[in-house]
């Protein structure tokens, strides 16, 4: 969130238990990657849950700042915008993008089995070195996997969102209109694109990865949130009370253990659940302080880098591991997130933190 007036307790502490949905479901990965007894295939879902609350969040945030500014100002100052956007999320986007191509591949702490960069040839190289910078990593994840770079697919994701969300709060009054036909519209998209009989068109795969990828459903739901919350409708009411808060919880939980098999608008379902635990956690007075602590305010600071340092780290102490003929999950779990929050931290402090400092020039 901007450093903005507003404040919206309980978001930062949601942040941090995002990540650590993502971080969980990547130890797992990796741990079957590297051939040792794993649960991934039963908590995979938790990691894909993990992102979906980002973009919602996302969403939520984007849209109640913009709100903020079109009704304060008359206006949204789109410059300054793309500006704080950027200083947010470029340094530690193409950190990542330099260390997974330049760097990483050729230290062998950093080694994972039938997973290695190689290319084709060097046009192979240059269109993902493109691809990467136009922020189309979520084209990139369904062509081709770089190790320590697949999470980068979700920025893309919320760059492109960035793209248009601020022309779209800007000149249109009727926004809950556009919201909901906008989750419509692309639930009944992805149900068209999986339609056996567009099987046969050239890049169909690549179409339908795309499409699946930049959630749209998710990011509007949450925009969607904020709309009621920022024109205090009467659904804020109905829906920011301690049993559906739980009740939202209940059937997240659910859902997660069972791994329904919902074809279509399975993201739609837990993006309603997600906006309602966001709306509560930010009006409900009941639970103002749920997760207001030092601890999840300083891990929501930095859950940026905890999502994209995760998985260097992972990696890193598994190859240790390996060269000392040692393993303990237990230990694996606790040195990853010890590790990941240290290296997230010092990032924080030291890379991303001068470039946030200098969002303030970029303000009303």
């Amino acid at each position: 969130m901007e450093k903005n007036s507003i404040y919206f307790p309980n978001l930062n502490g949601l942040r941090f238990i995002a990540a650590l949905m993502v971080i969980i479901s990547h130890i797992e990965l990796n741990k079957s990657l590297f051939g040792y007894e794993n649960g991934f295939h039963e908590i995979k879902y938790l990691g894909k849950l993990g992102v979906s609350l980002f973009f919602v969040l996302s969403g939520f945030l984007i849209t109640f700042l913009l709100l903020q500014e079109k009704n304060e100002h008359k206006k949204i100052n789109f410059k300054f915008f793309y500006f704080r956007r950027i200083l947010r999320i470029w340094p530690l986007y193409f950190m990542i993008v330099i260390l997974s191509l330049f760097v990483l591949p050729h230290l062998e702490m950093f080694n994972i089995p039938n997973l290695k960069l190689e290319y084709a040839n060097n046009a192979e190289f240059i269109k993902i070195l493109i691809l990467f910078l136009f922020f189309l990593s979520n084209v990139l994840i369904v062509i081709k996997l770089i190790p320590f770079a697949t999470q980068t697919w979700s920025i893309g994701t919320e760059e492109q969102f960035y793209l248009i969300w601020p022309l779209l709060i800007s000149k249109t009054n009727h926004l809950k209109r556009y919201f909901l036909g906008i989750i419509l519209l692309y639930n009944l998209v992805l149900i068209f694109m999986y339609n056996s009989a567009l099987d046969h068109i050239m890049y169909i795969k690549l179409i339908r990865g795309y499409i699946e990828t930049i959630q749209l459903d998710s990011l509007t739901f949450g925009a969607l949130g904020a709309y009621f919350l920022f024109y205090k409708n009467k659904v804020i009411d109905v829906i920011t009370n301690n049993y559906i808060f739980c009740l939202s919880i209940l059937l997240l939980i659910i859902s997660l253990i069972f791994d329904f098999q919902i074809i279509y608008f399975k993201t739609s379902l837990n993006a309603v659940f997600f906006i309602i635990i966001i709306l509560n956690l930010v009006h409900n007075t009941n639970i103002a302080r749920l997760l207001e602590n030092r601890f999840f305010f300083k891990m929501g600071e930095i859950s940026y880098g905890l999502y994209m340092y995760h998985q260097i780290v992972i990696v890193f102490f598994i190859n240790c591991f390996i060269r000392l003929n040692f393993f303990s999950n237990s230990v694996l779990y606790i040195f990853t997130f010890a590790g990941t929050i240290l290296v997230s931290h010092l990032s924080y402090k030291f890379f991303e933190k001068p470039f946030i400092l200098k969002k303030e020039k970029y303000k009303f």
